[in-house]
């Protein structure tokens, strides 16, 4: 099974920013931790302006190595690595990893080749379908 990997957008103004995440891109795992807790313009802009992550938390704030899973762990800020700032556009991302997410008009939205349906709303209702490989 693969890793579930995503990239994770929020309209700002007219344009998009993306960031890539690593780890459990599932709308179960993600899509539940963004729905429930970056359901803002706010929190959704604060989540993507730390750059590409790892693994997805509760939290974006500064990373606790032991609390791992409440916390987004980002490859710049917590890992070190370069290159890894959300990326920036005038339209919407193409769709490359397994899913991709959408913060736009106050609302999430997921892309996957799991949801025939295509571009799709995130609701608790979607989550509780599971899509995966």
């Amino acid at each position: 099974m693969a890793m579930g990997k995503s990239n994770i957008c929020v309209k700002v103004g007219n344009m998009y920013r993306t960031i890539y995440c690593h780890r459990d891109g599932y709308i179960s795992c993600n899509g539940a931790i963004l729905l429930k807790h970056y359901n803002s313009q706010e929190l959704a802009e604060d989540l993507v302006s730390h750059g590409d992550i790892d693994s997805l938390g509760k939290k974006c704030s500064e990373y606790d190595r032991y609390s791992y899973g409440d916390y987004t762990v980002y490859f710049g800020r917590d890992l070190g690595n370069e290159d890894s700032d959300y990326r920036e556009s005038e339209k919407l991302p193409f769709f490359r990893e397994e899913y991709l997410y959408i913060f736009e008009n106050g609302k999430w939205y997921v892309v996957c080749d799991y949801i025939p349906e295509g571009y799709q709303e995130l609701t608790e209702e979607l989550i509780a379908l599971d899509y995966q490989e």
